[in-house]
């Protein structure tokens, strides 16, 4: 019997193998190697990338700005002209807080084609904090009445983070 002469994988030169991808025939040794539906293949023919949820480009993060700050301009000057009129009601102005951070993360979320990523929760939770500076630019006394109050200061942070959650 003839005695093959030892094979080298291109990437790694000192690792011996006998293994080559199902699709090119290059030499691939594990750890170049890819498992795939039908066999092993090397980076190339495997075409190895993220899931599209996740590829996000400057349009994605443009659109997600521009929803997010319609948005948050919107719920803002509503949440400004309608918050004394809210507190009213108990409990009221907590759950429409957080309903807003619904709001604009959803239509964050909407507007990007529901594509997922860190940014993307960033750019939502800020425009949370937006709408809040919105409603009190529109009512001042907005500030006055709620800054203080560490209650609504927790009941904003979580609309931040039901905001983000959205697109995260």
């Amino acid at each position: 019997m003839a005695e093959e002469k030892p094979s080298f994988c291109p990437r790694h030169p000192k690792v011996e193998t006998r293994l080559s991808c199902g699709k090119c025939g290059t030499l691939i040794c594990p750890r170049c190697l890819v498992h795939t539906p039908v066999g092993a293949r090397c980076r190339e023919c495997a075409q190895v990338r993220r899931m599209p949820t996740f590829e996000l480009g400057a349009t994605t993060y443009l659109r997600a700005v521009a929803a997010g700050t319609l948005l948050a301009g919107v719920t803002g000057a509503l949440w400004g002209l309608l918050l004394f009129q809210l507190f009213r009601i108990p409990f009221l102005p907590w759950v429409i807080t957080i309903g807003i951070g619904y709001v604009i993360g959803e239509g964050t979320s909407v507007a990007v084609n529901r594509k997922r990523g860190r940014i993307l929760q960033v750019i939502a939770g800020a425009c949370m904090v937006l709408s809040y500076v919105v409603a009190g630019i529109i009512a001042p006394l907005v500030f006055a009445v709620t800054y203080p109050d560490l209650l609504f200061l927790l009941v904003l942070l979580i609309a931040v983070w039901v905001a983000a959650d959205r697109v995260g």
